[in-house]
């Protein structure tokens, strides 16, 4: 964590991350354009990684390969793949919006969570790391462009839909971890890495998932608050204008 490789990659998705915003919202391209973009970097990163685990099973066992049960698509950054391909096939605009007021603040909390606590190599001789890092600035751009387009409003309504979800997926989360035992998703079981503050078992699970709890709605909240003051200081604004 923050070694020099680190801080690199650090500096190369930021660069990544402010381009690709400033190019998209400055061309205006369409919300529809943007969850098409978003699907095709999913499945891209997906692609990308079985492939890399795969030919590294090969190697290691010549008697056939196998995806481990690690690798599969059950992290919270990695859920945004089944999110943004409903969201972008879907009719209906409810569902859309709904996915979206998920989305937007998953992508960015937990993508700016994994460039900063990276849970691989940052060697850039791994293909992994390119697809990790890359992909996780992927869905932090997302995020910044799907809010430069508007039509989402993140208003408290959606802030308490937006906690239930997450509850729902972390209660599900939980069966996922015991079925295959040896997982960690959503890292309910242990801290992504060790020497964590906060995060950390000194004080052993429940206090960890305790803490685990209470960053993230902090960290949650703490995102939508400006949006909140937003639309309440344009409200008065409008108010004021019409009388």
């Amino acid at each position: 964590m923050f070694s020099t490789l680190h801080f690199i990659w650090l500096a190369i998705c930021a660069v990544a991350i402010v381009t690709s915003s400033l190019v998209t919202i400055k061309k205006r391209l369409s919300l529809q354009t943007g969850l098409t973009a978003m699907c095709v970097a999913c499945v891209l990163s997906e692609v990308v990684k079985i492939f890399c685990v795969l030919i590294s099973e090969e190697r290691k066992n010549a008697n056939g390969v196998f995806i481990k049960e690690t690798d599969l698509p059950f992290h919270l950054c990695s859920l945004q793949i089944f999110f943004a391909f409903i969201a972008r096939l879907t009719k209906k605009e409810s569902l859309r919006k709904f996915l979206l007021a998920f989305m937007i603040p998953t992508c960015a909390l937990g993508g700016v969570a994994a460039l900063f606590i990276p849970t691989i190599s940052c060697s850039f001789g791994n293909p992994r790391t390119y697809q990790y890092f890359l992909y996780h600035a992927a869905i932090i751009w997302f995020a910044v462009f799907a809010v430069a387009r508007g039509g989402v409003k993140l208003h408290f309504k959606a802030y308490l839909k937006m906690l239930a979800t997450l509850l729902a997926i972390v209660f599900v989360t939980f069966y996922i971890n015991g079925f295959f035992q040896n997982t960690n998703f959503l890292y309910l079981s242990e801290p992504p890495m060790d020497g964590l503050p906060i995060l950390n078992m000194d004080h052993g699970w429940f206090i960890y998932f305790i803490s685990y709890m209470a960053v993230a709605l902090l960290l949650i909240t703490l995102f939508f608050a400006p949006f909140w003051i937003y639309y309440k200081v344009k409200s008065k604004n409008d108010a004021t204008e019409q009388a």
